[in-house]
């Protein structure tokens, strides 16, 4: 009984003591912003395993020892909170949102989403670092500023069509673009004119009127869009407004643009032509000496006449450049409002080359009650364009520049342009064209309305389920005109051509969605959110054409109801439709781990009855390592993320409206043009004729692309430096192509699917800020991508030959295939090629060299490299991009570069390296009139290497302190001076040529690339 006793007594003590040694505390955590409580927040005693978690109602009990200090209060999303508890038993935390970090979000396909819960391949730059630059169209803009997108013009053309490629070239016969989808609507971009030698759809949106821009690269991010996510989505979100004062925004910008131009690519002087020609009239044999030589020349071309024109200064200028943009934004908590109107203009670094944009937006949200939310959008522009011919026509200012002799001079002596109607004239129509005369009478212009437009609602079913729909608008009207004059150039033997083409797209879209979100034990460990719904979108193209000829000698009668002789009167139109069903979500528990998935099924009327209808999805995963316990002691580390993906998307973007009913057996009807372009005329004495086009294919469907992708996102010491590391690989199958056919069928081929190509590489961001001293910073960002592309499966074993590229079965897509330059016979001039690609032996007749594959048109490396640094209010932003491993073709270099081939043209100044004398190294062969044995023949001679670096953007910028501007009411001021594209390294100093040319890297006499200078102003109220 005793022991018994004994024992309750020492349990009852211990006890006691356990009890004297912890006590209980209680409290509640709430948002430090609203006050609302927060569930599943993380309490521990510091130092120790002992905590607990706030429930529902954001309250929490928890025993700590006697001795504890302090307690440590950390959840997703909030900065980590330590509190001391020495002497309380109840306490209240609020927790404040992080100011960076995993509280951020991106735009993503059907919405927002958080980076905690990211695992795609998502790229976003605000609209911050898109507006103000003096650049007509964003896709220009993007350059440089996304890992892994290639963005390149190739002509300085303003307005022009820029070509957007992410991560490498996805197809061989349809587009390799991405979609780009304004405010939820998919819309029709590209260049959508039919008379301009190059347009931008793009280039009547307004920069300045973006919110965000997010670039979706993987499957996890773009399968969502389904059977035209195959080459990436670009997310394209305008701005609406802010509850709170109303604040008005001006930006004005002016300055100057002139052409990039070296010294390699600059024409001859009527001293250099004239002695080179009559060099190359001894080389030929037509003369013994060069003093009978340079008279002959004299007598030929009226060379030797003091006359000396320099037909590059004649063509360029120094053009205008100007933007003006005003805004205003506000609003309650009911209702908020943005609105506002922009003017845009550009003169080209070539004559007869400008654009011009008036821009407007708006935009209304408003909150009927606690469920019911509605608003309406509208961007709008009416642009002009006008921009002269490129190539080889005369028409073209550039290839005249190159083209006419130094001795011929623009101007008569009355100040007039110099021309003629006579055809044997230096200036006659059946000869080459002063481009001054051909600026001052010809047109060629487009002018485009465009609008983007769309009405929303969304209905809160309950507390976590909203139901949203949404009507979008996408339209483009354009009306074009090309004139020629009949009084000179290519108008004057038809006495003037009138053509006159209107083209309407008309694209609308309609979304309707379910949302829920579903915190399963409502203690934010186990969150859910889920998408589903319907899409349905048609668009419509109309266009028609009129054309007549001889017309008024009134160069200002340019309309064809003035002319006497119709020539063509047509008119047609063509549609595509997509019925959707989709629907994506994500499950994550307690911020850690993420698993997304998106299913979509398109049904399109592009496909055949066999394939219409197509299944698209993607899985993926992320793991927020930065949250895991065994990690949260480490200060300095801030984020690290790995996440990966693999799905399913198709290509249905055949680039071109021909391809729309492809998969039908087609014929056609009078003239038009068939699916591959080609002209027709089945019409037959009057009567209207009808033929075959196309066999048809009933079992044609998307071109498959399956992307997987594996990346690291982390940020540490503060987030003073942040990197994103990505390896992807993907492959697309079911190429759309031709396969030969019988000759007995009546048809040479039929479109299938067949063949493949893959890409793969690696991207990497980097951002921080290296150092910050006091009122001084610098902020650093490096963007670098490598991606090897390479044809998997044709269509026949056999290579494929398209002009100077090859397309074989593990060779890069663009691989060029031409004979391999040699160099010049140091001996007696001549054009050396080598035999093969053994390089043993060579030879000096064009027609023995093998031609072989040599390099790529796609860099191996791009990417860019960003710094700004800021004191106080001065700060000082520049980005460099550079570009590697590619080859740049120049098409015209047979003539310019050609040895004396079409002598009667001026050449460029390469040519004054040519060998003259035995014993001389050189690369440029003996000049001799008329041609040096087929040395102007496509070789690697004229291949160049792309590798440069440009100075993109760099500006010089002040902020006014807030408190001088106090008194005047101003609530920001901004002054800032900036240059564009204002510095060029190259490192094959022979290119005679821009080294950013286009995809297919070939330069093809465009406008010139300009430089940009411009001072601009950013005021606030």
């Amino acid at each position: 009984m005793k022991r018994k006793l004994l024992l309750w007594l020492f349990l009852l003590a211990v006890t006691v003591c356990a009890k004297a040694q912890t006590r209980t505390l209680t409290g509640k955590v709430t948002d430090h912003a609203n006050a609302s409580p927060l569930p599943g927040v993380s309490i521990k005693v510091k130092g120790t395993n002992n905590g607990t978690s706030t429930t529902a109602d954001g309250t929490f009990r928890i025993n700590v020892p006697e001795n504890a200090k302090v307690l440590v209060f950390s959840f997703l999303g909030y900065e980590t909170t330590e509190k001391n508890i020495g002497g309380l038993s109840n306490l209240s935390v609020s927790l404040s949102q992080a100011a960076q970090g995993l509280t951020e979000y991106v735009m993503v396909g059907y919405g927002t989403q958080s980076k905690l819960a990211q695992t795609g391949a998502i790229s976003q730059i605000s609209g911050k670092q898109v507006e103000n630059i003096p650049l007509p169209s964003v896709d220009k803009i993007l350059q440089g500023k996304i890992a892994g997108l290639q963005s390149l013009g190739g002509s300085g053309q303003p307005g022009a069509i820029q070509q957007i490629r992410i991560r490498g070239i996805g197809s061989i016969n349809s587009s390799a673009a991405p979609l780009f989808v304004v405010d939820g609507v998919p819309i029709n971009a590209g260049d959508l004119s039919r008379n301009t030698t190059t347009a931008n759809s793009l280039a009547g949106l307004n920069p300045n009127d973006i919110e965000s821009i997010s670039v979706l690269k993987d499957a996890a991010s773009s399968s969502i869009y389904g059977s035209r996510a195959a080459n990436g989505v670009i997310l394209i979100t305008t701005k609406g407004g802010k509850a709170g004062k109303t604040r008005i925004r001006a930006d004005a910008e002016y300055g100057f643009a002139k052409p990039i131009l070296r010294d390699a690519n600059r024409p001859l002087n009527a001293s250099e032509w004239r002695n080179l020609t009559a060099e190359g009239f001894v080389n030929a044999g037509f003369d013994a000496d060069m003093t009978s030589a340079l008279k002959d020349v004299d007598e030929s071309f009226g060379s030797n006449n003091g006359v000396n024109t320099n037909w590059l200064d004649v063509v360029t200028r120094t053009g205008q450049q100007m933007q003006y943009n005003l805004s205003a934004d506000g609003g309650n908590d009911k209702t908020q409002f943005h609105v506002s109107g922009g003017y845009f203009k550009q003169e080209g670094t070539v004559i007869a080359s400008s654009f011009d944009r008036v821009s407007g937006s708006f935009n209304i949200k408003h909150k009927l009650n606690d469920r019911i939310t509605f608003g309406s959008s509208l961007i709008a522009s009416s642009s002009r364009q006008r921009g002269p011919t490129n190539g080889g026509t005369f028409a073209n200012p550039v290839l005249a520049a190159y083209f006419l002799l130094p001795h011929y001079s623009p101007y008569k002596p009355d100040g007039t342009p110099n021309f003629s109607s006579d055809p044997n004239a230096e200036f006659g129509p059946g000869g080459t064209f002063n481009p001054i005369a051909i600026a001052a009478m010809d047109n060629n212009r487009n002018s485009t309305l465009k609008a983007i437009g769309s009405i929303w609602g969304e209905y809160e079913i309950l507390p976590n389920l909203k139901f949203t729909t949404k009507y979008g608008v996408d339209y483009n009207n354009l009306e074009e005109l090309g004139y020629q004059n009949p009084l000179y150039g290519d108008g004057f033997a038809d006495h003037g051509i009138s053509t006159v083409n209107y083209t309407r797209y008309f694209n609308w879209v309609w979304t309707n969605m379910l949302n829920y979100r579903w915190d399963i034990k409502k203690d934010n460990q186990w969150v859910v959110n889920v998408k589903a719904g319907y899409e349905a979108q048609k668009s419509k193209l109309f266009f028609s054409t009129t054309e007549t000829r001889n017309l008024p000698s009134r160069l200002d009668v340019q309309l064809g109801a003035a002319g006497s002789r119709p020539t063509e009167a047509s008119a047609g139109g063509s549609d595509y439709s997509f019925a959707s069903v989709l629907a994506l979500g994500d499950v994550t528990y307690k911020g850690k781990y993420v698993l997304s998935g998106s299913f979509r099924r398109d049904g399109s009327s592009r496909f055949g009855s066999d394939n219409r209808y197509g299944n698209f999805w993607s899985v993926g995963g992320s793991w927020n390592v930065d949250q895991e316990d065994f990690l949260k002691d480490i200060s300095w580390l801030d984020q690290l993320k790995v996440r990966a993906s693999y799905g399913q998307n198709g290509n249905a973007n055949f680039g071109t409206y021909l391809f729309d009913y492809v998969w039908r057996s087609l014929y056609g009807y009078g003239k038009g043009t068939d699916t591959k372009n080609n002209a027709y005329n089945f019409n037959y004495e009057g009567a209207v004729g009808s033929a075959p086009l196309s066999a048809g294919n009933n079992a044609l469907t998307w071109e498959v692309n399956k992307p997987f992708d594996i990346g690291v996102d982390f940020s540490v010491f503060k987030r003073r430096l942040n990197a994103s590391v990505e390896y992807y690989t993907r492959t697309t199958s079911s190429l759309l192509m031709e396969q030969p056919l019988s000759r007995t069928s009546g048809f040479q081929d039929y479109l299938t699917n067949i063949g493949s190509i893959r890409n793969k590489g690696i991207e990497i961001t980097l951002s921080g800020t290296p150092v910050i001293a006091g009122d001084f910073r610098w902020d650093a960002s490096f963007t670098f991508a490598h991606n090897k592309n390479e044809v998997v499966s044709l269509a026949s074993s056999l290579p494929q030959i398209s002009g100077q590229f090859i397309r074989q079965v593990g060779s890069d897509y663009q691989t060029f295939y031409v004979r391999q330059w040699a160099g010049v016979d140091k001996q007696n001039g001549d054009a050396l090629w080598y035999k093969d690609d053994t390089h043993k032996e060579t030879t000096n007749s064009y027609s023995q060299a093998k031609r072989v594959a040599l390099g790529s048109a796609s860099p191996k490396y791009f990417g860019s490299f960003g710094s700004t640094f800021s004191f106080k209010g001065f700060s000082l932003d520049g980005l460099l991009y550079y570009n590697f491993g590619n080859y740049v073709q120049d098409l015209w270099a047979r003539y310019l570069q050609g040895d004396g081939f079409a002598g009667a043209f001026n050449k460029m100044a390469p040519q004054l390296n040519r060998w003259q004398k035995p014993g001389d190294e050189t690369d440029v062969p003996k000049y001799v009139f008329n041609g040096n044995k087929n040395s102007n023949e496509m070789s690697s001679r004229f291949l160049y290497k792309g590798d440069y670096i440009r100075l993109r953007d760099v500006t010089l910028s002040y902020t006014f302190p807030q408190a001088w501007l106090n008194h005047a009411k101003i609530s920001s001021l901004r002054v800032y001076v900036r240059g564009t594209n204002i510095w060029t390294w190259v490192k094959d100093k022979n290119i005679t040529s821009d080294p950013e040319a286009s995809i297919a890297s070939q330069s093809n006499l465009e406008v010139f690339m300009p430089k940009i200078y411009t001072v601009g102003i950013n005021l606030g109220l």
